[in-house]
């Protein structure tokens, strides 16, 4: 497939196998798709807010942006007046991390989330904690009919660890020569 949209389809949760190095503008095409009653909800380990502002806008995209900056970070936004930025300054306080998520989707009716990164969250909670808190936030993003995307670095992880949260995902997404790739589950009707 060509671009990411195209691979992650219908999925309401996909992970997105790519290189911590990758290019920023992966994120790009799924943004674009959305529309100005969109709400896009970037929740960042490792940029500042100014950073998530910056990509959001180099799309073009409609709508507006949240931010949900994680761990110790300047939460400026550039000027940004329009986006709301809610802080949760412990890296592995996942109760209020999925506090503020949680309220975040039920504010916002369309809501696009990007979850960077899946990787950065593994340095702060281990894999069992990770992967009871994700499977409570992709049940709450299936009943708040959100969509999401988690970004996580396979090569800095073992098989079993990527195997384990990969389980929990409508789609897994990988990028090789230029292509997007994508296997998903089955989901029950």
């Amino acid at each position: 497939m060509s671009s990411l949209r195209e691979a992650v389809g219908d999925a309401t949760s996909a992970l997105v196998c790519l290189p911590s190095m990758a290019p920023e503008d992966s994120c790009a095409d799924l943004f674009s798709a959305t529309t100005p009653e969109t709400t896009v909800l970037c929740v960042t380990y490792s940029r500042p807010p100014s950073d998530c502002v910056e990509r959001f806008r180099a799309t073009g995209a409609s709508g507006s942006l949240s931010v949900v900056a994680v761990g110790d970070m300047p939460t400026d936004t550039a000027g940004a007046d329009d986006v709301t930025v809610k802080t949760v300054s412990t890296p592995d306080d996942l109760t209020g991390l999925g506090i503020t998520l949680s309220q975040a989707l039920s504010t916002h009716a369309d809501t696009v989330v990007c979850f960077d990164s899946l990787t950065v969250l593994l340095q702060y909670v281990d894999t069992e904690t990770a992967y009871e808190f994700l499977n409570a936030l992709t049940g709450h993003l299936h009943a708040a009919d959100a969509r999401a995307h988690f970004h996580l670095d396979p090569a800095a992880h073992d098989t079993r660890t990527v195997d384990a949260l990969a389980s929990l995902f409508d789609a897994i997404v990988e990028h090789e020569d230029g292509t997007w790739t994508a296997r998903r589950r089955k989901l029950l009707q």
